[in-house]
């Protein structure tokens, strides 16, 4: 594969012990079967990394790269840094510590073969805790039968995407984009890649409560209006329910004699007032749920520095996208 440029995007946070043999290992896959390579590390408001550990990782390994993002934007908003920096002709997003670096070659070659996007996806999650496991299956149903979206169940960070697939990528600047919801998105040519993740105990951070249930529904509100939608259902019904009660207590005022005084005042000005309720309610969710098509959002992320080792391209030649 001497012919194509490889970028690997790596976003870490306080990795720890775990930053310098992954670059190593990642490095030394890359050299071996690659002619043309970067590895972009995108830190992510690590405070644990000090300057000279990171000053000394880029003297040691030639074809890498750190971007410094000012603060912690997240390990989205990290690849995005990543993906917008990127140069190669395929590119691989990977979570040091958990996306093993000896199938990178596997992964780009899979690309080569026709697909633009190359989804890992983990065999098992034998690892996780059952909250995690069951919070994952409920997820990815949901976002098949109501979302509708192709989303592969058990999908990672662990991908590779043609230069095609990155530019159009790189044409969505909402900076709630999803890169898992994006695949499916754009309708490019995509194949799944099943793969055994490294042990959960390698990772810089383990995943939360709290963190899981924040993806799940940035994923969810971020790209669909789904949630909207089914609000302003149920407030069309609820002012459905509404209209046929008030039905109701004029049969009642008209056909019966007993009435009680002022029940049918009252009645009729409770369901007055739940119905425009609702409909407002509906017509709110309606209007809320474009916004997002209709107005962008600040950046997503912002670089403080960017510093680099030596790099192995050391001959003119264009970048390529496709073989002939």
């Amino acid at each position: 594969m001497a012919d194509v440029f490889v970028s690997v995007v790596a976003p870490v946070s306080d990795p720890g012990a775990l930053l310098a043999p992954f670059v190593a290992d990642t490095v030394g896959v890359l050299a071996r079967a690659f002619r043309h390579f970067e590895l972009i590390i995108v830190d992510d408001g690590s405070r644990a990394v000090t300057r000279a550990e990171w000053d000394a990782l880029l003297a040691r390994h030639d074809g890498v790269r750190v971007l410094h993002l000012s603060r912690e934007f997240g390990e989205e908003q990290a690849i995005a840094a990543g993906l917008d920096n990127a140069i190669g002709d395929f590119v691989v997003t990977m979570s040091p510590g958990a996306d093993p670096p000896t199938l990178i070659p596997e992964l780009v070659r899979r690309a080569r073969d026709g697909a633009d996007v190359v989804l890992g996806v983990r065999r098992s999650r034998a690892g996780d805790p059952w909250w995690l496991r069951a919070g994952a299956a409920l997820f990815y149903w949901y976002a098949r039968r109501m979302m509708r979206m192709d989303l592969p169940a058990n999908a990672t960070h662990f991908r590779c995407l043609s230069r095609q697939a990155l530019n159009a990528l790189n044409k969505l600047r909402e900076t709630g984009s999803r890169l898992r919801v994006f695949s499916s998105y754009i309708g490019y040519a995509s194949a799944s890649y099943p793969y055994d993740a490294v042990g959960e105990t390698r990772r810089s951070r383990s995943r939360t409560f709290g963190d899981a249930l924040a993806l799940a529904l940035a994923m969810v509100l971020d790209n669909t209006a789904h949630p909207l939608r089914l609000a302003s259902l149920l407030g069309v019904a609820a002012a459905l329910l509404n209209l046929g009660y008030a039905a109701y207590v004029l049969a009642v005022y008209a056909m019966r004699d007993d009435v009680a005084p002022g029940w049918a005042t009252m009645s009729l000005t409770s369901a007055a007032q739940f119905f425009f309720l609702a409909v407002i309610l509906a017509v709110l969710c309606e209007y809320v749920g474009r916004l997002p098509k209709r107005f962008g959002g600040d950046p997503g992320y912002y670089v403080r520095e960017e510093r680099a080792s030596a790099v192995l391209l050391r001959e003119d030649r264009p970048n390529v996208v496709r073989d002939p």
